[in-house]
């Protein structure tokens, strides 16, 4: 369990990297479920507030900056602009070339496989039964109603299953336009005391948001629970390939280097690749699908998952259950797409 994309990232639950919008108001209610979960799970959970600083090293993203940090706080996030001489004193190791900076001080970081399997257990707890291991390929569906998954019957099925959702979604009669969008990360050695942040470079957003399928590396470094130093981010939709390049891993630390140049010191001790549950326009699916009756959606979310997952499931729990949700569902609609033809 979790030994796919939710134990491959870097656990992060961030408002940092959005702007006003719809997955902002997710984010905000993600971000606030984790202190539910920390309070659930306590230490199990890994959970660290260590905040993030967005660095900006060109006039592109710095000139627009201010205009998103006031839209932000009007949204309620905590967060202000930083000169450069406060975001050298917040990170001292960030000794390269600066425009400026952002802070978020409630954005956490925590242990996505861990909490996954604790959750689990305390769904057991409440009588739910857990199985691993049992390989799902198509829904059942007769008479335009999902019958069930895997050899089990059901009344309604939630699809979310990530970067492999679009042939499952398809069984049902839902084309739904999702790719997987690899990334690849470089552990370094143990260095706790390198940052104290999570550190995105100011272009990581218009990574995230371009539609390219080629290559795309933004800088991305923190330190994690045991100390290492880790190094993101690429993007790139290239199918399932999850192979480790090494060209991509030294553009990595190219990119890193160039805020933190300290990390040219540091020695790898590491390198994986995961894949990401990308959808165009950049919104999750989550609700029901008129594709089918019993059809429920919570896929897409990119590289958001560890932190929108909690807070997706316990809306499509609310709105199974016909509560009402505490976010509107109607932008993350599955059908939103029509008839585009799946990848």
């Amino acid at each position: 369990m979790s030994g796919g994309t939710t134990g491959l990232g870097e656990g992060n639950v961030l408002c940092c990297d959005k702007r006003p919008g719809p997955e902002l108001g997710l984010a905000q209610l993600g971000l606030a479920l984790y202190d539910e979960l920390e309070e659930l799970l306590g230490t199990e959970a890994g959970i660290r507030r260590m905040g993030a600083l967005v660095v900006h090293t060109g006039a592109a993203s710095w000139d627009a900056e201010p205009a998103r940090i006031a839209a932000l706080q009007a949204a309620g996030v905590e967060c202000e602009l930083l000169e450069p001489d406060q975001v050298r004193a917040a990170e001292p190791e960030l000794s390269g070339a600066l425009l400026g900076g952002s802070s978020f001080p409630r954005d956490l970081q925590c242990a996505p496989g861990e909490i996954a399997r604790a959750l689990a257990r305390e769904a057991e707890r409440l009588g739910a039964r857990v199985e691993t291991g049992r390989r799902a390929d198509s829904f059942g569906v007769e008479g335009g109603r999902v019958t069930g998954v895997a050899g089990i019957s059901a009344d309604a099925v939630v699809l979310a299953a990530g970067a492999w959702s679009a042939p499952l979604a398809r069984s049902a009669g839902l084309e739904l336009p999702l790719e997987p969008r690899k990334g690849q990360l470089v552990r370094l050695e143990r260095r706790p005391d390198f940052l104290r942040h999570k550190v995105i470079d100011g272009s990581y957003m218009a990574a995230v948001e371009s539609e390219d399928a080629g290559l795309a590396v933004s800088t991305v470094v923190e330190t994690t629970l045991d100390g290492h130093v880790l190094v993101g981010s690429s993007r790139e939709r290239r199918g399932f390939d999850v192979s480790v390049d090494p060209a991509v891993s030294g553009a990595l630390l190219d990119s890193a280097a160039r805020i933190a140049p300290g990390v040219r010191g540091l020695r790898v001790e590491g390198e994986w690749a995961g894949l990401r549950p990308w959808l165009p326009g950049g919104l999750p699916a989550i609700g029901p699908s008129a594709a089918a009756d019993g059809l429920w959606v919570a896929t897409g979310h990119e590289g958001a998952g560890v932190a929108h997952g909690p807070i997706t499931g316990r809306l499509i729990a609310q709105a199974l259950c016909g509560e009402p949700t505490e976010l509107d569902l109607a932008p993350f609609s599955p059908d939103r797409f029509g008839s585009r033809p799946a990848p």
